[in-house]
């Protein structure tokens, strides 16, 4: 079936008038035909350090648990190594619990046909309406239209409007409409080589970047987020998870997050010119030759804006139409996007919508839900937890350190979903195992985990830019400063918040 691939290892589509780079899930070279040594080393280290950890007797931990720990390596191995696509992955809780038995057949499967991922699909078809028609470009060019040739402010604009475009949508789909336009209007002014461009580097970067700072504000802005609400709804409250909740709970923590980074970028990432002449004419023109706003841009804004309200407004009408959650929501407005007629046709043929899909997004949140539910359900989540009692007895602030260090390590070396469904299950279970609330352990997990800067595996935006080619030394030494950065802001912030806000410890 095919589609884009997902953040963490996913190509940019080509937008309107521009062109993609290479995929970045196409295997390398050595991987195209027989896998090369590397490749084969981490191929297989999975499955044998799973074989070590099932059957070696470890302090008479039951076979179960001793799999789910085992099946956790496995998968984390392989999302960080990447031997095999992301999504391929996140299929692997389905095949082992059912040779190995280590959870009910039934808890597992249901993980791939989850509320979220029906959320997601809807939120992909609606997104794919405006790439169709052009909408994502033209709200992305005429957000930029008053930014000036002035070379650090559209570093800054450029950020911020990714920022606020990721808020409410998926960072990957922010950074594959944005960052095209960047190279464009690059290219435009002369700038061709991105690696040994300063400003060129630092354009795109920001673009990235902003998707990242942006994304934890909502749980539209990313599949991470929506997997830290399925956590919080099936092991610690077992009722819906507002979405308007977690937007007032979160809202202080991304002012920060993009106040941090901003600053960051005004004075750490310098363009090595001044201004960019010429850049204010290419925006100019571009947003002049879309025309006046096509019927179809407005449909597709009016059914993604409808979607969102009602996902937003549940509290008003949750007792009137109990069934009709965001997930639904998102599906019946991509579901009525293929029956709209205008001149020009249908608004969005399945042909084109399921060629724009992130399926592999799909089936990596699934497998986290999998793995989550595995953990739990074998013990293998309470021996971790078991283990990190020492760590987190008070609740405190090295609590509060411990958790967002291993977040912010995971997420800079896999993908932001995959790090998510590794270190939340743990969360959950090392504090409630203390009797403490684990809410707003989870809340600054999550949010730390929608923090990846360094690596084009970190995240979406990561990956595209580097796709495009900007300097990975630039995007890897600045980034990991920033990384270090926003640790330690976070954890102030998140200690601050757990200890005298106390919304901050409710769902």
């Amino acid at each position: 079936m095919g589609g884009r691939s997902i953040g963490g290892s996913g190509s940019p589509e080509a937008t309107p008038g521009h062109s993609a780079p290479a995929g970045l899930d196409q295997p390398a070279p050595s991987t195209a035909g027989r896998p090369g040594p590397a490749k084969l080393r981490h191929l297989l280290a999975g499955p044998i350090i799973f074989a070590v950890l099932l059957l070696a007797p470890l302090d008479g931990l039951a076979f179960e648990t001793r799999g789910a720990m085992g099946l956790l390596v496995w998968m984390a191995w392989w999302w960080i190594a990447r031997p095999v696509h992301l999504a391929v992955t996140g299929l692997l809780p389905l095949p082992i619990a059912a040779i190995f038995g280590l959870a009910p057949m039934d808890e597992v499967a249901t993980s791939y046909a989850q509320d979220t991922i029906l959320l997601l699909l809807g939120a992909n078809i609606l997104t794919s309406v405006w790439t169709q028609w052009g909408l994502d470009r033209r709200i992305g060019l005429g957000a930029l239209l008053s930014v000036g040739t002035d070379a650090s402010r559209q570093i800054l604009v450029w950020f911020l409007v990714s920022a606020a475009l990721s808020s409410v949508l998926p960072n990957t789909i922010v950074a594959a409409t944005m960052i095209p336009i960047v190279v464009a209007m690059l290219r435009s002014i002369g700038i061709e080589d991105l690696w040994n461009s300063r400003v060129g580097t630092a354009l795109v970067i920001a673009v990235a970047w902003g998707t990242s700072a942006g994304g934890a504000a909502t749980p539209l802005g990313g599949a991470p987020n929506l997997l830290a609400v399925g956590f919080i709804e099936e092991s610690i409250t077992g009722q819906e998870f507002l979405f308007l909740t977690w937007a007032l709970r979160i809202a202080p923590i991304t002012a920060v997050i993009v106040l941090v980074m901003f600053l960051f970028l005004r004075f750490v990432m310098r363009p090595d010119v001044a201004t960019l002449p010429g850049s204010e004419d290419y925006i100019r023109d571009e947003v002049r030759a879309l025309g006046p706003m096509q019927t179809e841009e407005k449909w597709g804004l009016v059914l993604f804006t409808v979607a969102t309200v009602l996902a937003f407004g549940r509290p008003l009408y949750a007792d009137l139409v109990p069934g009709l959650t965001p997930a639904f929501a998102f599906v019946a407005m991509a579901v009525a996007s293929f029956t709209i007629r205008t001149r020009k046709g249908p608004l969005i043929t399945w042909a084109f919508a399921q060629s724009h899909m992130y399926w592999g997004l799909f089936y990596l949140f699934a497998g986290g839900i999998a793995l989550g539910r595995i953990l739990s359900g074998s013990g293998a989540a309470e021996a971790f937890a078991n283990a990190l009692v020492p760590y987190a007895s008070s609740g405190g602030f090295v609590a509060v350190l411990v958790f967002s260090l291993a977040t912010m390590v995971l997420t800079q070396v896999t993908s932001n979903t995959a790090a998510i469904a590794i270190v939340v299950p743990i969360t959950i279970s090392t504090f409630q195992s203390l009797g403490l609330n684990p809410i707003p352990f989870v809340y600054i997990v999550a949010v730390v985990g929608n923090c990846g800067f360094v690596l084009p595996s970190s995240a979406g935006g990561p990956a595209i830019a580097a796709g495009y080619g900007v300097n990975l030394q630039t995007m890897a030494v600045k980034g990991l400063f920033a990384s270090v950065l926003l640790l330690v802001t976070l954890v102030l912030l998140g200690y601050a918040l757990a200890r005298w806000w106390p919304a901050f410890g409710v769902a």
